[in-house]
């Protein structure tokens, strides 16, 4: 019988009790009232996602009339709430979001398993992440693999070849494996670099509901590199090792699950605490094919269907015509409504077609533009009601102002200072002008307070209009989280491109300057550490006579000379000259230089610009000569 790993699973800590019996009353009422959920024509929402629905509206409900209430747990229960009404909402008949693609270890393992024999050996030409769209795009040389992990989406499909764009990252590779993590939702792509000496990479990718994300590994310990999103990422620190969910989440257990485990797994257990056993304990089940699992007329069919599924015994691809929507999966699911398909690969592209066209979804640049938009006001409110809180100085001015005409003849010329007695009868010192008479300084703070007056009401229509534009900011952003934006909000809050300045005309500049040596050989001195690399490794020869000077840092000089033989003498002086010239071992008599084949140079990983190690080297002797590069140009 085939072996199963049963996870384990730690109970969810208890919704921390209100710390007056008043909020532990009002908690009890709240959470004992019905909240009928909203109908829908020809859809039901779960028990359990009604069950959330109602507690989350009641804890927020709570929260509301006692804000310092909110532990952990209601937390959580309210972020659960939000999900269930975004759920409940998300998939109307007209304006809907189209709802992404469930994914779970069944399916991950089977799209895995396609896509290492459509793409079995393939050349691949580059990969691109674009954040902004939440898509990864490996370009191969016969066709595109794109993974769109955008809302409503969650789609991996192929399509023609295309061309990569310039913020593409050039991968001379071929696919080497496609493989999906035990019992996770999880497809990990490794490369083989078929050039060069870096190591080889990999392409995983994150299915799990609300946790989608890609990342670019590199090396057996798959060295996390790039990653498409970094929400939620925080095992997915770049240069650190990838993590897997399980080794996250905690060991799990081996145990042998035969027909008789598989009974007495679910023996005296009604049916929703037979649903949280399989689940939580039985590998490759989902929410998916729970209900066909413990539907079966017996344990003994149950048994049979999971271990069909557990051992992938000949998948059949069909697109299931689910309440949510279009859900691709590799086997039909008796009792919900499915049609064949060719592929999985090609039920997710019938997925994206069946797709809202007119819905929209706020990328990466609109959310982060709100983000700024927001923080830019709150800011702007903390200046103005700071300022309004200085205008409050002005009835304290009219106040001394009065008190100083009323007391002009109690009051010394040139004082800074007078103690005069104030109108509520109590001593009260007033600052003065030593530079001016008293009364030219009162009607200078009644001018003041004037002007006070009247900025404190700017003032406070500038800080209505800011917190009329804050709450506005705040509900783009909570539309945006549910993808409810129109197209012409996201055309709005998208910024615009910057202009590129226009291209200088002509072809780019070459990385090297280059002369003509005495014998009519081609010598190419870099242009600077950047540029260096680009001549040695882009611009010449695997035979060219690479040069450098000895000891110091200096140009790399390129003496164009394919023979197997040494170099011309004469040659080979004149090119250790410049490469002498062009170090700072110019100003010495004699500069050491060495030299050899261009292809025994090879650059270090994470090496410096510049920065290569020669190997099979010689070293010639000369002297600087300011004027060789006058003659050679000549």
């Amino acid at each position: 019988m085939p072996a199963a790993r049963h996870r384990t699973v730690s109970s969810p800590s208890p919704i921390s009790r209100a710390q007056s019996s008043s909020r532990s009353a009002t908690l009890s009422v709240c959470l004992r009232r019905r909240v009928p959920a909203t109908a829908q024509p020809g859809r039901r929402p779960s028990a359990a996602a009604a069950t959330i629905g109602c507690i989350g509206a009641r804890i927020r409900t709570l929260t509301g009339m006692f804000p310092s209430f909110c532990p952990r747990a209601a937390r959580y229960v309210i972020l659960k709430h939000d999900r269930f009404r975004h759920h409940r909402n998300g998939n109307r008949a007209s304006g809907s979001v189209p709802r992404p693609v469930i994914w779970d270890p069944c399916l991950a393992r089977a799209v895995a398993a396609e896509l290492g024999n459509r793409l079995a050996d393939a050349r691949a030409r580059a990969v691109r992440f674009n954040r902004e769209t939440r898509r990864v795009t490996v370009h191969f040389r016969d066709l595109s693999l794109i993974v769109d992990l955008s809302p409503g989406a969650g789609v991996v499909v192929l399509r023609e070849a295309s061309e990569p764009g310039p913020d593409a990252e050039a991968l001379p590779a071929a696919l080497s494996r496609v493989e999906a993590v035990w019992d996770e939702r999880v497809v990990v792509l490794g490369f083989r670099r078929v050039r060069g000496r870096k190591p080889h990479p990999s392409l995983i990718l994150e299915l799990a509901t609300n946790r989608w994300n890609a990342l670019w590994a590199d090396g057996p310990e798959l060295r996390v590199r790039k990653r498409l999103t970094a929400a939620g990422s925080g095992r997915h620190r770049v240069g650190q090792p990838w993590a897997s969910p399980s080794a996250q989440a905690g060991s799990r257990r081996t145990d042998e699950l035969d027909l008789e485990t598989w009974e007495q797994h679910f023996e005296g257990l009604n049916a929703e605490d037979a649903r949280r056993a399989l689940l939580t304990g039985v590998a490759y089940t989902s929410s998916l094919n729970a209900p066909y699992l413990l539907e079966a007329p017996t344990r003994k069919e149950g048994f049979h269907r999971w271990h069909r599924m557990y051992t992938q015994v000949a998948p059949s691809p069909h697109l299931l015509e689910m309440r949510s929507g279009l859900q691709p999966y590799p086997w039909p699911l008796p009792g919900t409504p499915a049609r064949p398909a060719r592929s999985l690969l090609q039920a997710m592209d019938e997925v994206l077609a069946a797709a809202d066209p007119d819905a929209s979804h706020a990328p990466a640049t609109v959310a982060r533009s709100l983000a700024r938009e927001r923080r830019r006001l709150q800011r702007k409110l903390k200046r103005l009601r700071q300022e309004l809180e200085r205008t409050a100085r002005a009835g304290r001015m009219r106040e001394d102002a009065a008190l100083i005409l009323s007391s002009l003849h109690l009051i010394d010329s040139g004082s800074s200072e007078a103690e005069l007695v104030g109108f509520d009868g109590k001593p009260h010192i007033v600052s003065l002008d030593p530079t001016s008479k008293p009364q030219e300084h009162a009607n200078a703070l009644f001018r003041r307070a004037s002007r006070l007056e009247r900025g404190a009401a700017k003032l406070r229509d500038r800080i209505r209009e800011a917190e009329s534009e804050l709450a506005r900011v705040t509900n783009l952003q909570q539309r945006a989280r549910q993808a409810e934006l129109t197209p012409r909000e996201i055309a709005a809050l998208t910024p615009a491109p910057a202009a590129r300045s226009p291209a200088r005309p002509g072809p780019a500049p070459l990385p090297y300057r280059s002369y003509r040596s005495s014998g009519g050989l081609e010598i190419r001195v870099g242009r600077g550490a950047r540029r260096n690399d680009d001549l040695t490794f882009r611009h010449s020869r695997p035979a060219d006579i690479w040069l450098h000077a000895r000891h110091g840092t200096g140009a790399h000089v390129i003496l164009r000379w394919t023979n197997p033989g040494r170099p011309p003498a004469a040659d080979l002086e004149e090119a250790a000259i410049l490469a002498a010239n062009h170090s700072k071992a110019r100003a010495a008599a004699t500069v050491p230089v060495d030299w050899t084949r261009r292809k025994w140079v090879r650059k270090p990983r994470g090496a410096a610009p510049g920065a290569v190690i020669p190997d099979r080297v010689r070293t010639v002797f000369v002297s600087p000569d300011p004027a060789l590069a006058d003659r050679l140009q000549g």
